[in-house]
């Protein structure tokens, strides 16, 4: 702050108060008493950009102030001394010394400075203000006139003469730079003049000259600038081929001279008026400043600042603007490369995985598929047995429920074959875009449930029961086979439900001894290929099916595989089959044969998904002097126990019995186990005769299953039924009653108590009031149909999922057989949505 101090009160110290006109700066000449200033002619705009760039310029110039301060002392006792050396080569040297003499002798005129002998950046100062402000918030320092006639070359005498000459004869006044138009505030500094922009010929004669040296030197530095500016204008022949004489000039100079030329025209037009006024109307001038070098190097560098700082302000608004759209077309560009490298470049997955959903799409028809008519083995083609009735007086039967929804419209449903031809109707297919409406209640504003029951007779081979959604849910409703043979090696009573399509299924219980025939069938009833492998496992652990490994069900095909080809002379055997691609249904007809006497025939129903825990509900036990009297000559003849290992480390595990009084009493081994891959036979003849379930716990995964028997005299036939491990019940489904025979149904309840609502339908679909069901926890009931109504078809069960559920159907004293509840109808599988990898 000290060093602006001092340059300020160097730059001022001859300036007037601020109520006096400012001092001219010394590289101006002096003008008329009464001259106005130019700087009147500026509009508004330009005053205001002015001040914007006065801001500016006092933030460099306070940078700066310093270090030109500095410079300017140290090049200024430089040059004093030298002077004192040699004063007549300063004199030959130094162009204010030049010019003091002429002044002190009388000369009126001043020479020229060369072009070609100024500095390059120098050589613009046309473009430059070369006058000094009225007091601003920033020091105010110097012109560069007399910097520029301290460093040109020394002029000939010749050059001089001719550049005074060339000075005196114009008579237009010179443009006047626009960058240091707008720099000069409107009538605050009085009566200033611009380095090479002086007035014309005869307005500078006619100014009158002070009798001082230093006004001489002032005059003698402007008029030396002012000519000079006309030089590089073309303004003057001879002060141009002097400066040619004097040094060629530089390309960039002369380009730069041009583009002043073009201003000084356009800043001509406006000057014109104020030139003619200022001569005119002549004003008292200040006495002009000491021209020394400190002072000019000063000016010389304000000059450059203010020139630069005006063409900032005069390119800033298009600065602007075109960075405003470089700015917006970056942005454009880097969404383009954002979206791009999206779409080339894969995300990374997700750090942390979440959980799969399911995500459940509109029901489409729900479809089960019934097993086909158990048929005697005549012969095996290939793997596909062929099967001939055994008996005259045989009865099989498909009969099914359709339930409605509350406004009591009953579904559509039917059976076809696997390839969907034969369609049979059952009951009539609602519109599409009706059956997609939810209804709560029918046209009469009434809620309430209606139901149909369909019985089909003779129809022998596989068939798909198709059910039609309602209200995009799926509808409630089953199907249920039903076999019974009085006579021929296949007399029984035989029954299975139609089971819905899936990836894997598993048996356990299967028998391939002497006399006893196991047949496994295959069926596809989807539209998609699906490739089958078969696993048996033994007494002894797995056996080998490598052959079966690879069986392609094409869409709408079955398949017959005789285990006993691959099995033989077993008495209990685990199967466990898997389907990639279509998913597909499986089910096993089973039949024994006491040499001619015919000893069961059964649909072996399959189990549930192996686990540490097994409930077998809807278990039947013979009583034990019955028991006693068939397994007289055949020990197999007794009720069994059949559990699998489904894994290579075997398992432990123990057995329990519920009742309808809870668990009962049963002595069996304590070390109960099975090997790894293998089955294990439990004999459960120590129960008295009644209605179980049959509960295995494990220390690893298994299956399970119970063979029931059931007859009294060994020469008569027997039958054979199996009972599977189930799934507990959760919602609510409906179940057909056997056609033949007479259903009862077991519900058990393990862990927890359970609460079971039961709602018998007749034969009409007339529903019956709902029967209310406790059933504690290690306990079994069994609910009997028939209790409620005679005509008893079909039971409609809804469940707090804790109960387990099955039908168990007994014929004559000699017949049993026992079907798996079925599980609620999906309509159509979700599709598992795993999110974030």
């Amino acid at each position: 702050m000290s060093d602006e101090k001092n340059v300020d009160s160097a730059d001022s110290a001859d300036q007037p108060t601020a109520q006096t006109p400012a001092p001219k700066p010394a590289s101006a000449q002096p003008e008329a008493k009464d001259a106005t200033p130019v700087s009147a002619t500026l509009s508004r705009a330009e005053a205001k950009a002015a001040k914007a760039r006065a801001k500016v310029d006092a933030k460099l110039e306070k940078a700066r102030a310093k270090e030109a301060q500095a410079r300017a002392k140290a090049e200024a006792k430089e040059a004093a001394k030298a002077a004192k050396a040699e004063p007549k080569a300063v004199k030959q040297e130094d162009p204010k010394a030049e010019q003091l003499s002429e002044s002190k002798s009388g000369a009126k005129d001043s020479k020229v400075t060369s072009p070609a002998a100024v500095p390059a950046d120098e050589q613009a100062e046309g473009k430059r203000a070369a006058q000094e402000q009225a007091p601003t918030p920033e020091p105010v320092q110097d012109s560069s006139a007399q910097a520029e006639a301290a460093t040109a070359k020394p002029a000939t005498a010749g050059e001089s003469a001719a550049g005074k000459t060339d000075a005196a004869a114009k008579s237009e006044p010179a443009a006047k730079p626009d960058h240091v138009a707008k720099a000069e505030p409107a009538k605050e500094e009085g009566a200033t003049a611009v380095a090479g922009n002086a007035d014309s010929a005869p307005a500078r004669e006619a100014e009158p000259k002070t009798s001082s040296a230093q006004d001489s030197e002032a005059g003698a530095a402007a008029a030396a600038v002012a000519a000079a500016g006309k030089a590089k204008a073309g303004d003057s022949q001879s002060g141009e081929e002097a400066a040619t004489a004097q040094a060629p000039e530089d390309p960039r100079a002369a380009k730069r001279r041009q583009k002043l030329e073009k201003v000084r025209a356009r800043k001509a037009a406006k000057a014109a008026p104020a030139a003619a006024s200022t001569a005119a109307h002549p004003a008292a001038e200040p006495e002009a400043e000491p021209a020394d070098g400190k002072v000019a190097e000063r000016r010389h560098k304000l000059d450059k600042a203010r020139a630069a700082a005006s063409k900032d302000a005069v390119s800033a608004p298009v600065r602007k603007k075109t960075g405003a759209v470089l700015l917006s077309l970056v942005a454009v560009v880097a969404a383009g490369a954002v979206v791009g490298a999206g779409s080339i470049f894969a995300p990374a997955p997700a750090v942390k995985s979440l959980p799969a959903a399911v995500t459940n799409l509109p029901a489409g028809d729900s479809s089960s598929v019934c097993p086909g008519t158990p048929q005697l083995l005549k012969g095996v083609e290939g793997t596909d047995a062929q099967f001939a009735p055994g008996a005259k007086d045989v009865s099989s039967n498909l009969r099914s429920i359709a339930v409605s929804d509350l406004a009591k419209r009953i579904p559509g449903s039917s059976f076809t074959k696997l390839d969907g031809s034969d369609a049979r109707q059952l009951t009539e297919r609602i519109a599409e875009d009706e059956a997609a409406e939810a209804r709560g209640a029918d046209e009469e504003g009434l809620t309430g449930r209606a139901s149909k029951i369909s019985t089909a007779n003779d129809i022998d081979d596989t068939q798909v029961y198709t059910l039609q959604p309602l209200g995009q849910l799926a509808s409630k409703g089953s199907a249920l086979r039903s076999y019974q043979a009085k006579d021929g090696d296949l007399a029984g009573l035989a029954a299975a439900t139609c089971q819905a399509p899936a990836s894997s299924w598993r048996f356990t219980g299967l028998q391939t001894s002497t006399g006893s025939t196991s047949v496994m069938h295959l069926a596809n009833p989807t539209h998609t290929t699906a490739q089958v492998s078969l696993r048996l496992r033994g007494p002894d652990g797995l056996i080998d099916t490598s052959t079966l490994q690879n069986i392609v069900l094409a869409a709408g095909e079955s398949r017959a595989i005789v285990l006993g080809g691959y099995a033989q002379d077993l008495n209990s055997i685990s199967a466990e089959v898997t389907s990639l691609g279509g998913k597909i249904t499986a089910s096993v007809q089973q039949a024994a044969l006491r040499g001619l006497t015919p000893s069961g025939v059964e649909l072996v129903g399959a189990n549930a998904t192996a686990s540490n825990s097994q409930v077998i509900p809807g278990v039947w036990i013979e009583s034990k002097e019955n028991v006693s009297k068939l397994s007289k000559d055949d020990k197999s003849l007794v009720p069994q126990l059949h559990v699998s290992a489904t894994g290579s480390s075997g398992a432990g595990f123990k057995v329990k019995v519920l009742g309808a009084d809870g668990e009962v009493a049963a002595s069996f081994d304590e070390n109960l186990a099975v090997d790894s891959d293998a089955t294990k036979v439990v004999n459960l003849n120590q129960l008295a005769g009644g209605y179980y379930t049959v509960v295995v716990e494990s220390d690893a995964p298994v299956t399970a299953a119970v063979k029931m028997v059931r007859g009294a005299d060994p020469k008569d036939s027997s039958d054979t039924a199996w009972a599977a491990s189930s799934n507990v019940l959760a919602g609510t489904q409906a179940m057909p009653l056997s056609a033949n025979g007479t259903g009862k149904f077991a519900i058990a309840a393990v862990a927890a108590d359970s609460a079971v609502e039961a709602v018998v339908v007749n034969k009409d679909g007339k529903l019956e009031d709902p029967e209310k069901l406790q059933i504690k926890a290690g306990q079994s009931i069994v609910f009997d149909p028939k209790s409620v109504s005679d005509d008893a078809q079909a039971v409609i069960f809804s469940t707090d999922a804790n109960a387990y559920l099955a039908q168990l159907v007994l014929g004559s004293d000699r017949s049993i057989a026992w079907a798996a509840m079925p599980q609620a109808n999906a309509g159509r599988d979700g599709i598992v949505v795993n999110i974030g990898g």
